[in-house]
């Protein structure tokens, strides 16, 4: 089989596949660029509401193929080449990884960087760098420590020994566990949950949240104000409040095409 990354949609989630089962997911050549095309693709798609990334089969992904990094040693920690797996943090579209079995190394990378996690209960979670001799990077020395608190992120990092599902779900990296052959479609039933609510709103929740976990308390509650502003000025909030009265479900629009610029641009004065 094609070692690559499958695209397949299920009404407005977008699914993404990584798929290279001869070397347990591994990315291969093209795939990092392969997945970060998509990605960004899925993201300004106004249709896409929600993105979930999984593993083919019984693996998430083991990171990088190493026979590819032997023979490249520089691609191991340079952003460009691992922008994919950091990627999903900063897109305005949620992110839900299905990890339906071991992440580690960059695939590692790539499930902490989504903004949620539903693991099988086979999944493990291995950040390796200090074993093989590299420094942990694309967000294992920051994004980390907002998810798990210093004194686990330190163990993970420090011993790089694999952490078991359980005890992922026990630190709070994980949301939720369930059986292996049902982790895409848990994944989906949250990505479903989430694409129901209103886009813009979502894509505003993120923003102010990325912006308090990058810049502090006080840079996020300054941006508040000029989110909700910029989402006032659309359609949602009397949709939301027709459907309330009505009682029916909201039917709410794709958000605008450059709805993402104008919240980044929002706290901006």
């Amino acid at each position: 089989m094609t070692a690559t990354i499958t695209r397949s949609d299920r009404g407005p989630v977008r699914i993404l596949t990584i798929t290279n089962p001869a070397k347990r997911n591994a990315f291969s050549a093209d795939m990092a660029p392969m997945l970060r095309d998509m990605l960004l693709a899925a993201d300004r798609d106004p249709t896409v509401r929600c993105i979930v990334v999984t593993g083919s089969r019984d693996v998430f992904s083991s990171g990088h193929d190493l026979q590819d990094v032997l023979e490249n040693p520089e691609t191991a920690g340079d952003p460009e080449a691992n922008a994919a797996f950091t990627l999903p943090a900063e897109l305005g579209t949620p992110v839900i990884g299905a990890v339906n079995g071991a992440a580690y190394a960059a695939g590692f990378i790539l499930a902490l960087n989504c903004d949620i996690r539903i693991a099988g209960d086979n999944a493990r979670f291995c950040a390796v760098g200090a074993r093989i001799g590299l420094v942990p990077v694309g967000g294992q020395l920051s994004r980390l420590l907002d998810l798990v608190g210093y004194p686990v992120a330190f163990a993970m990092l420090t011993t790089a020994n694999p952490v078991d599902a359980l005890t992922a779900r026990k630190t709070g990296f994980v949301h939720e566990i369930c059986d292996p052959a049902d982790t895409l479609d848990q994944a989906l039933a949250l990505a479903d949950e989430i694409s129901e609510v209103s886009p813009a709103v979502v894509r505003a929740i993120k923003t102010g949240l990325r912006t308090t976990l990058q810049h502090g308390l006080r840079a996020g509650a300054a941006l508040e104000p000029a989110l909700a502003q910029t989402v006032r000025d659309l359609p949602d909030g009397d949709e939301g409040v027709r459907s309330f009265l009505e009682k029916r479900p909201p039917r709410y629009p794709d958000a605008p095409a450059d709805l993402q610029d104008r919240l980044d641009k929002a706290g901006v004065q």
